[in-house]
């Protein structure tokens, strides 16, 4: 009985890891400046962190938002100065006067960022769905309640910090995300994986490189120094004469771990959501 859970389980997660590679990449390919802007993970969490605090606002739950609270919780940084700058003139955000400091700046996230915010989000909670880490429904909620979306990004405070922290440390999904879209380079890499013939021993694949990085608004050179250096780490291993290349067991190994934390985490956040719903209302 064990080993039939084992591969029921090993069979969940290839078809959530099946999903999240088939939908989520091509959201980003053909969105150049949207990778340029979040490419970057020191970018995309501080992005996250305006939109929980608008969220948390939102509710009443916190003030708004300034720069300085978000530099304060992500640990000060030049670059953030330049990227709320980026967002504000990309039209993701906005600014008014704080009532109360005039040298401060209020951040208000404008749909476009909650809607981007909350697309991705929706694409991880169906993955959670289909690896059976959620029931079904959420996130068609998500994508059609704006009252259920909004508490559920306002609650996703614990769920940033928990994926901060993770891909603060070591591991093939951390590493990979340390490069420009090196997260998108590591989804495609799995999707090439699971595409490839063979369900036992290595797959070796044949990637489309340069339509990759063409796609995602990186360059070749880029992409292919990524590819190189996940090769000297043991992620992944390149047979140069034919072209082809496998990812190790290892990379599959590192990478099934976080994403079934990550999703477990996104799970978590609405099932305190759904707990909340059924409690009066003067008791939360």
């Amino acid at each position: 009985m064990d080993l039939l859970r084992a591969r029921l389980e090993d069979q969940a997660y290839e078809d959530a890891i099946r999903y999240c590679a088939n939908s989520i990449l091509p959201m980003h390919f053909g969105e150049k400046l949207i990778n340029k802007i979040f490419g970057r993970n020191l970018q995309s969490h501080a992005a996250g962190l305006l939109a929980v605090m608008h969220c948390e606002a939102e509710l009443g739950l916190r003030e708004r938002p300034t720069l300085s609270q978000i530099q304060t919780e992500m640990g000060r940084s030049r670059t953030l100065h330049g990227f709320f700058a980026l967002l504000r003139f990309a039209g993701f955000i906005e600014t008014t006067e704080h009532q109360d400091d005039k040298r401060a700046k209020v951040l208000i996230a404008k749909p476009a960022l909650l809607d981007g915010l909350k697309t991705w989000l929706s694409h991880h909670m169906s993955c959670a769905e289909v690896a059976g880490l959620l029931s079904a429904g959420s996130a068609h909620r998500l994508k059609t309640d704006p009252d259920f979306a909004l508490r559920y990004i306002a609650a996703a405070r614990v769920l940033l910090d928990r994926v901060r922290s993770y891909l603060a440390g070591h591991g093939a999904w951390p590493w990979f995300d340390s490069f420009d879209c090196g997260d998108r380079i590591a989804l495609a890499l799995l999707r090439a994986h699971y595409e490839a013939q063979g369900d036992v021993g290595t797959r070796w694949f044949a990637l489309e490189a340069r339509q990759i990085a063409n796609g995602l608004g990186v360059s070749h050179s880029h992409l292919r120094n990524v590819l190189n250096a996940a090769e000297v780490q043991g992620y992944i291993i390149q047979d140069r004469k034919s072209h082809r290349m496998a990812l190790s067991p290892r990379m599959l190994d590192e990478i099934r771990e976080f994403h079934l934390s990550f999703w477990s985490w996104v799970a978590e956040t609405a099932d305190q959501i759904e707990d909340k719903e059924r409690l009066p209302p003067d008791l939360y």
